[in-house]
């Protein structure tokens, strides 16, 4: 289940893809914001679709193809503050993509040692029920036997 939202990559993420968000050296800068009732109202307006023209008035038909990366928006080559770090938003899809496939390569090379870690997990959770089921009949045989000793103490006395 979704825990976060990474504004950046305008996705839901997991505990775990949270955890890796802030390991990973190219995502650990991202915008995550927790999914509380004042979260989801901005959560909402940011997972929109993203419009492909910009929308003030004097330049409408600019297209939204550079990446402000201080403010984390698209913008067009009117709207953007010079002193911000803008760059086109070719690079910043190559950047979130070779992110991606990081991630992916990641998890793919994790995968395998949860599922055995999961595997030796259920192993030794039925190993621990398989002595406590042995423990639990030793101790009645046990106890049977030492109540039948006392019944046969009791009867001789």
């Amino acid at each position: 289940p979704a825990v976060v939202f990474c504004c950046t990559c305008h996705h839901l993420l997991c505990k775990l893809c949270n955890d890796y968000h802030k390991h990973n050296k190219i995502m650990c800068h991202h915008r995550i914001i927790g999914l509380d009732k004042e979260s989801l109202k901005l959560l909402t307006s940011l997972m929109k679709p993203t419009e492909r023209f910009c929308s003030q008035p004097l330049h409408v038909k600019d297209e939204l193809n550079l990446y402000c990366e201080t403010c984390q928006l698209l913008t067009c080559r009117e709207c953007f503050h010079k002193d911000h770090r803008i760059t086109d938003i070719c690079n910043i899809a190559k950047v979130h993509r070779d992110a991606m496939r990081e991630a992916l390569v990641c998890a793919q090379e994790v995968t395998p040692k949860l599922i055995t870690a999961i595997d030796a997990n259920d192993k030794m959770a039925k190993q621990t029920e398989t002595t406590r089921e042995n423990a639990t009949l030793i101790i009645t045989q046990a106890f049977e036997q030492l109540h039948q000793t006392i019944e046969e103490r009791k009867k001789t006395l």
